[in-house]
């Protein structure tokens, strides 16, 4: 038994997966969540004079019910969480528009 636990482990795929995981920079950890969880909108971050400004647009063309129901072309925050809870109002937007579906 001792024997088993001193040989060595393959690693595999999955091990490679999280390497290159805790290698990227946190912000660009944060920016990969919010793309997987927001995948219709096209997601940014930009160092600018006045600091970092984290954006995200639809990847749709917006129809006109879009943008008077509330849908933003281009939404703008300081930080992560506050572009997640901007993301989250859009896409409840959207879903109203959507309606029940049979």
């Amino acid at each position: 038994m001792f024997e088993l636990l001193r040989a060595p482990v393959e690693p595999t795929a999955h091990d490679a997966e999280i390497r290159a995981w805790l290698q990227l920079d946190v912000r660009d950890r944060q920016l990969v969540v919010l793309r997987n969880t927001f995948h219709p909108w096209q997601i940014t971050y930009d160092l600018t004079r006045t600091g970092l400004v984290w954006k995200a647009g639809p990847s749709w063309r917006l129809t006109l019910e879009d943008v008077t129901a509330g849908v933003r072309r281009i939404v703008e925050c300081r930080n992560p969480i506050d572009l997640m809870a901007d993301l989250t109002d859009q896409m409840a937007i959207i879903q109203r528009l959507a309606g029940p579906r049979p």
